[in-house]
């Protein structure tokens, strides 16, 4: 049986042929930038050729309602009946992205997983995925996976200086008539973004203002932070506490007490640049509870290194035939 696996994001999308048996065997994959294609299917058919499928699987970055995903973050529908006659496949299988990464953890490598605190596991209880890339996903794991959107609750400031950033952010906010600043605002690529802009401004160095009047991306700070630059460094900071924190209130929410697992393309980048500083950042974050302090230090907290993990994830969903 011939499965195609698709990790659809809003920046990239990775496609993926395997041959199922005994076990995969991967025929071959391709990563793609999404906004350069006007649909999925349009995508799929470039990398397919040819070749057929007997099932699909795809993890979308979007809620999905009765077998229909609208990307949060391009202009794609992805509709499962339609696709199943677009691609030929007797079963397509669509479900939110943190959906696909719950299903993929299980069968990656133990090298793939790097432990931020060992806490104490209760394998029975219930597992939180957060994951920030061009917005901020997140997941539940209760029995079985739960898609989120709780990437999108709303920002809430911990000192005075992130209460001139949500200031900040709720002015850039107007310029597109919204003044709700959510988490995924401040926690994603864009968000990192952001943040160097607020402490461009907020630091006043002649070097930053230059580069934030332009058009400057998450990676570009990150290696602004690496060359030295003041508001980079500010930003790349506060960006990974901040993701501890909202990681935090996310944990109270569920107790997450089989593992939370932070999944995304910027932490584990994050993390290979700032190296033990990226766990203290984070866990000061996360741990900064009040009373609730010593409950959250208990959790298991595993950061995934394996960019693929929602691709794995898809190949599962399509061979369990995993409904939304």
């Amino acid at each position: 049986m011939r499965v195609l696996a698709a990790d659809v994001g809003g920046t990239k999308t990775w496609l993926a042929l395997f041959e199922m048996g005994e076990g995969a065997r991967l025929i071959r994959e391709a990563k793609f930038a999404s906004g350069e294609h006007a649909a999925f299917e349009e995508m799929a058919s470039q990398f397919l050729g040819d070749d057929r499928v007997e099932r699909v699987g795809i993890g979308v970055a979007g809620p999905v309602d009765d077998g229909v995903a609208k990307t949060t973050n391009l202009p794609w529908t992805l509709d499962r009946a339609a696709l199943k006659r677009s691609l030929g496949a007797t079963e397509v299988t669509l479900v939110n992205d943190f959906t696909a990464i719950a299903l993929g953890i299980d069968v990656l490598d133990d090298a793939a997983l790097t432990t931020l605190q060992k806490g104490d596991l209760d394998a029975s209880g219930a597992r939180l995925i957060v994951g920030a890339g061009t917005g901020l996903g997140v997941g539940v794991v209760a029995g079985h996976p739960l898609a989120s959107e709780g990437g999108h609750t709303a920002f809430a400031p911990r000192d005075d200086v992130e209460d001139e950033l949500l200031r900040f952010a709720r002015a850039e906010s107007a310029r597109v008539r919204n003044t709700r600043v959510s988490n995924e605002r401040i926690v994603s690529g864009p968000g990192l973004a952001l943040l160097y802009r607020f402490f461009a401004e907020r630091e006043s160095t002649s070097d930053a203002v230059r580069r934030a009047v332009g058009e400057v991306n998450g990676g570009e700070v990150a290696s602004g932070a690496a060359e030295g630059d003041a508001a980079a460094v500010a930003a790349l900071d506060r960006f990974v506490s901040l993701y501890g924190a909202i990681a935090g209130d996310l944990a109270l929410v569920v107790l997450p007490r089989a593992g939370l697992y932070i999944a995304g393309g910027i932490a584990p980048k994050l993390h290979a640049q700032l190296g033990a500083r990226f766990a203290t950042l984070f866990l000061d974050g996360f741990r900064a509870k009040g009373r609730m302090s010593e409950l959250v230090g208990k959790i298991p907290i595993t950061l995934i290194e394996d960019p693929k993990v929602g691709l794995l994830g898809a190949r599962e969903a399509a061979c369990s035939s995993l409904a939304d």
